[in-house]
């Protein structure tokens, strides 16, 4: 079959799997930050391989768009020639990281989950970029670490929405520094209100430098 790439910003990974009707026991798993092509070319042949006998499994790519190009690279070819029975399937935050050759051999599914931020939390993100670096600091004291990529995925949402109606350089600018800084916060051990502050911050002056 096609592979599939799913478009999902979302900190639980079974909410992406359950709308493949898949389980963690179900799944192939490969991580793409930081992977590297001989790890990437390892993991692809032994799971062609498997999924041969066992055709109940799926293969997983996450954070596919945190792939080099080089080992984008290597999934062309298992993707233009996978069997009907294979099912593969590429999950990204962000689907315009994958070079144009991985987005035509595969069919992008986008998903959208509701957050546990509210429209309240929202409101507080448009005052901070109205106000400045003071509300943003001050706004940021209060979350948590659990509810910081929870908002970032919020933000990340409410973006998306607003260039369905109309595509905005500048939101789309703010667009990538929101998946920059959720990426920072999933993946790195960076303090969660320094990334915050920072994304506020460089976000509040991009609005205001640019109008």
């Amino acid at each position: 079959m096609l592979p599939k790439i799913a478009v999902a910003v979302v900190s639980d990974r079974t909410m992406v799997l359950e709308q493949f009707g898949l389980t963690e026991n179900h799944i192939i798993e490969f991580e793409g930050f930081g992977a590297k092509v001989t790890e990437l070319r390892r993991w692809i042949c032994s799971g062609l391989n498997v999924t041969q006998s066992r055709p109940e499994l799926s293969l997983v790519v996450w954070d596919a768009d945190q792939l080099s190009p080089e080992c984008q690279a290597v999934l062309l070819k298992p993707m233009e020639e996978l069997e009907e029975k294979v099912q593969l399937i590429l999950v990204v935050e962000n689907e315009n990281r994958l070079s144009p050759t991985i987005l035509s051999r595969g069919v992008v599914e986008n998903f959208s989950f509701k957050k546990a931020v509210t429209e309240s939390k929202w409101s507080e993100v448009r005052k901070c970029w109205s106000s400045g670096p003071s509300a943003c600091i001050s706004f940021v004291d209060q979350m948590t670490k659990e509810e910081a990529p929870i908002l970032l995925e919020e933000i990340i949402l409410k973006l998306k929405t607003g260039l369905a109606t109309e595509v905005n350089k500048k939101r789309l600018a703010i667009l990538e520094m929101a998946m920059t800084a959720l990426s920072e916060l999933k993946q790195t051990n960076i303090n969660h209100k320094l990334s915050l502050d920072n994304f506020l911050i460089s976000s509040w002056r991009m609005i205001k430098v640019n109008g």
